[in-house]
């Protein structure tokens, strides 16, 4: 049986405002919730079927907002369908106040915030698929492009350490295009990350611009971790330490380094033609 839809025809009724306010990180994390926006993100929210060994994050849905006047396709009212939660309807003025996106397509849900620390007990040996760490990274819209990167680059899985962003920042679910869904995708200690892997056999190789070996010259085929550090600061003194090589790509313009998405892209899809060579 459908669920019953309640409409919204105010802009001060005390829903607008609460999903509004989950643009900002104090109220997500007050509220314990974040919220998705957009067709395709909700779909892989709801559809996750990652093939990794890993679990993805889980994803609770417990409302959506819905604005039939922005819809951009056919396929909206089968995604509604599909989520068992309160449902709650709106003028396209009203949705536009609440959306993150200059061109909404009418659909935003809002989900219990998950436990992204990572879950040591189910990570067991990954046979040769590159594992990425990124640490300290700074801007939403970088990491997002960078889980899309990495799903694509079948990376098996992704931990941030140090974040300074909140990994459930709608410019994160954006960028990703939803992958943070269908990627697991994860918080840890840097220390313990890289002792973990250390113990189960994998290469860590840290990606800096001073980097000794150039990054076409390891062996990627082997079980690798790749590490990659924020945008402006790079990778830590720690970092460099722990890990078992430095590597670089080649620079032979004035710039000095490469986008930190840009980077990781480079790095994971030579690991690709290496593996598929």
């Amino acid at each position: 049986m459908p669920n019953k839809r309640q409409y919204i025809t105010s802009f001060s009724n005390p829903k607008v405002k609460w999903v509004a306010g989950l643009k900002e990180k104090r109220n997500r994390d007050d509220e314990k919730k974040f919220f998705i926006e957009g067709y395709r993100e909700i779909k892989k929210a709801i559809t996750s079927n990652a093939k990794s060994p890993i679990p993805c994050l889980p994803v609770k849905i417990t409302s959506l907002f819905i604005s039939p006047e922005c819809f951009l396709g056919e396929n909206e009212e089968a995604l509604i369908g599909s989520v068992h939660c309160p449902i709650f309807e709106l003028p396209r003025k009203i949705f536009e106040k609440i959306s993150y996106r200059d061109r909404p397509d009418g659909l935003i849900a809002v989900a219990e915030t998950p436990d992204a620390h990572v879950p040591w007990d189910k990570i067991k040996s990954i046979d040769t698929n590159p594992i990425l760490i990124i640490e300290g990274v700074e801007k939403p819209g970088n990491l997002g492009t960078i889980l899309r990167t990495a799903e694509g680059a079948g990376v098996e899985l992704v931990i941030v350490t140090d974040p300074r962003i909140d990994l459930f920042n709608p410019n994160v679910v954006r960028a990703s295009t939803g992958t943070i869904f269908t990627l697991p995708v994860y918080i840890g200690d840097l220390n313990e990350v890289l002792t973990k892997f250390k113990s189960k056999g994998y290469k860590r190789y840290a990606v800096t611009p001073e980097g000794k070996t150039l990054y076409t010259s390891v062996n990627m085929k082997e079980k690798s971790v790749f590490l990659f550090g924020s945008e402006q600061y790079g990778l830590s003194t720690d970092a460099k330490k722990l890990s078992d090589d430095t590597l670089h790509l080649p620079m032979l313009g004035e710039a000095d380094s490469l986008n930190l998405a840009m980077s990781c892209g480079i790095v994971l899809y030579e690991s690709i033609r290496q593996r598929n060579k």
